[in-house]
């Protein structure tokens, strides 16, 4: 579950990262763009999902939602393609609330870290901050809907996909480490009980 997660995350990330710079680079021509993009994302993570769930031995599909996931995805991928000109116009408010939810899943990260007791969690926590207030500053939008606008947006975007990246690798390393110990535990106390 937690590797259909990280893939998923890591697909996203990326997007994120490659939009920020659509965003810099094409300020002026970018809302449909960003639209096309955004769907072509949410498709990319809807299969990710699918394949992931596919994978999944029966133990593990109880705790699963990839498959809800998936094509939840890619029919809201498939929506926005459909509803282009619709979306484009509420894309400043989408865009401000990817930011913010980025930000939040980083939140819940850190606290993960944190109750796996990672004495790294605080740099997470930081980075989610940072990344709910400038979700919030992007959906109050004081900058109005020029081209500094999609440029700060774009900024956002970037810094959003290489964080949780960042993120997410730390939460897996963390993870493999708790694994890991357990592991180790458990064969030392069967071995002990031999």
């Amino acid at each position: 579950m937690m590797k259909t997660l990280k893939w998923s995350i890591i697909v996203l990330a990326v997007a994120y990262i490659v939009l920020g710079v659509v965003l810099i680079m094409y300020p002026s021509q970018v809302q449909k763009l960003i639209s096309y993009l955004l769907a072509i994302a949410l498709i990319a993570v809807g299969i990710v999902n699918l394949i992931q769930y596919v994978k999944l031995d029966s133990t593990q599909l109880i705790h699963s939602y990839d498959l809800c996931i998936g094509f939840s995805t890619i029919i809201g991928g498939v929506l926005i393609i459909i509803n282009v000109d619709r979306f484009s116009q509420l894309i400043f408010i989408v865009m401000g609330f990817m930011i913010l939810v980025s930000g939040v899943l980083k939140l819940q990260n850190s606290v993960n870290l944190m109750r796996l007791h990672s004495p790294s969690w605080q740099m997470p926590f930081c980075l989610a901050m940072v990344g709910i207030v400038y979700g919030v500053i992007m959906l109050i939008n004081p900058f109005g809907s020029g081209q500094f606008f999609f440029v700060m947006m774009g900024i956002g975007f970037i810094i959003s996909g290489i964080t949780d990246l960042i993120v997410t690798v730390m939460v897996s390393i963390r993870l493999k480490q708790v694994t890991d110990l357990v592991m180790t535990d458990t064969e030392n106390t069967t071995g002990g009980g031999n």
